[in-house]
């Protein structure tokens, strides 16, 4: 009975350790993540990311809504919807949430030569082109938005139409 008993001890206290020791690594992990996400700079890109989605939005909407009141509308609308999302999805109540992901997504190994990797010289210039290369792509993107949304509005002039022809159908029944 001694010796069951002795078991029983030692599995939970191996248990613990165990437990002991997943809260200790993830606490190393979240302390790398936050300081990988720091040398990243991922704060400062979110903000100029969202400036530029903002202003590339607004030359969308001026490009495709033509009627000027409408367009000044849209536009008013836009920038308040861009507002709120900069503003719910700001750094400050991303941040805690990326540092769990990438503790929970790297190795204290990994995230050791993460930092060490944007600490270097190419990886601060890596850092420092990558509001570039975001305002090059959003740039790319928008050209290739301006060359498909013909299409967009014809299907949803379609969609419009099969809605107005389908309760119109409702309203005979």
């Amino acid at each position: 009975m001694k010796k069951v008993f002795v078991v029983t001890i030692a599995v939970l206290m191996s248990g613990i350790f165990t437990i002991q020791a997943a809260n200790n690594d993830m606490a190393v992990r979240s302390k790398l993540a936050a300081k990988l996400l720091e040398v990243m700079e991922v704060g400062k890109m979110l903000n100029q990311t969202f400036d530029s989605m903002k202003t590339m939005q607004g030359n969308m909407t001026k490009q495709f809504v033509k009627n000027a009141k409408d367009r000044e509308l849209a536009v008013k609308h836009q920038q308040k919807i861009m507002d709120l999302m900069k503003k719910e999805l700001s750094w400050d109540n991303l941040k805690p949430e990326f540092e769990k992901l990438y503790a929970e997504t790297y190795s204290e190994e990994e995230l050791d030569g993460l930092i060490k990797f944007y600490q270097s010289p190419i990886g601060r210039k890596f850092t420092e082109k990558q509001p570039e290369m975001q305002k090059k792509s959003m740039i790319m993107v928008q050209k290739m938005m301006m060359r498909i949304m013909p299409k967009i509005q014809a299907l949803t002039n379609d969609m419009r139409k099969e809605i107005i022809a389908a309760k119109k159908v409702g309203a005979k029944k």
